[in-house]
């Protein structure tokens, strides 16, 4: 998704001056033209790259990190093997609940 300030007719140089203003903020804007019209877009995070973050994510935690501390404590690698794979199933949904949830939280961008 990505958020369009269309100016129909309008001069480059005003969107060129919006998008320095916006990098001034710490904004990433590009100019784009679309029939004619000039815009200025803002790409935001959508839920196909939170779901492909949480997967990754979660490989790395339950099948690297999880079972070498589990293995550490017990000194059962196959225990942690286990742990490993029910953790897959119950933080994978709760991993992308919570990125969404956050992707929706204007909280810390830059005004």
């Amino acid at each position: 998704m990505a958020i369009k300030i269309a100016i129909e007719n309008g001069s480059i140089e005003k969107l060129e001056e919006l998008r320095c203003y916006a990098e001034k903020i710490g904004l990433e804007l590009k100019i784009i033209e679309d029939d004619g019209t000039r815009a200025i877009t803002k790409p935001r995070e959508n839920s196909k790259r939170s779901f492909i973050k949480a997967i990754s994510y979660r490989f790395y935690q339950s099948f690297i990190i999880s079972p070498l501390i589990i293995w550490v404590l017990t000194g059962n690698p196959v225990l942690g093997l286990k742990f490993g794979v029910l953790e897959v199933l119950v933080k994978i949904p709760a991993y992308y609940l919570f990125e969404r949830i956050w992707a929706r939280i204007g909280y810390g961008y830059k005004k």
